[in-house]
This record gives C-alpha cells, sequence and structure tokens, in this order.
C-alpha cells in the first residue's frame, strides 16, 4: 500500500514502512543546500537536526568554494543561509560525512 504523508513541509511518499527521498531537490523552501553557512542560536534559515541514520541530506563540511548539493563551507558573515542545530524536530535531518555529500 502507498500513500502520501505530509510532514513539517515535506510531502512523503510511504510504500510500507520506507519513505522515499524527503528531499526531491537540493533545495528546502527554495534555499539551495549548499554554500556557505552561518550557525545561528535563533532565527535560522533552516532547522537542522544532525543524525547517524536516517538523513534527508549527507552533509560535507569544507574549507573551500562549496558549489554541490551537501557542501558547506562554515563563515560569520555573508552566509548564503543560516542553520541552527536543534536535538529534535529539525526542518531537515543531516548526517555529516568526511566524502560524498548530497541527497539520501
Amino acid at each position: 500500500m502507498t500513500r502520501l504523508i505530509a510532514l513539517a513541509g515535506f510531502a512523503w511518499l510511504m510504500a510500507g514502512a520506507a519513505p522515499a527521498h524527503a528531499l526531491p531537490t537540493c533545495e528546502f523552501q527554495g534555499i539551495p543546500l549548499f554554500g556557505e553557512v552561518s550557525v545561528v542560536e535563533s532565527d535560522p534559515d533552516v532547522r537542522v537536526e544532525v543524525v547517524a541514520s536516517g538523513a534527508e541530506l549527507r552533509v560535507q563540511w569544507v574549507n573551500r568554494h562549496a558549489d554541490d548539493c551537501g557542501e558547506w563551507r562554515r563563515v560569520g558573515l555573508g552566509a548564503d543561509f543560516t542553520i541552527q542545530i536543534v536535538p529534535t524536530g529539525g526542518d531537515i535531518r543531516i548526517q555529516e560525512v568526511s566524502g560524498n555529500p548530497g541527497l539520501n
């Protein structure tokens, strides 16, 4: 049985218990999920939950220009978008990786 469930702004296609990609493209509410990122304590563009498995996005922190899906470069000012790391209830779930960033 296949059913569509809307949860926190995402449409999940359920076939049994396994969801399809929660992020059909490498963006969240129009924000491309690559580039320069600032980590903030409040009022973020995206609330991020860091998980060991079951992530929608694999993120690689880089020290160079970040232009591929899931490549993030930490900056203080001039960020493309801001994130707040939360223990639960994030807008997206990410897994930090040392290579092969992108959608799961």
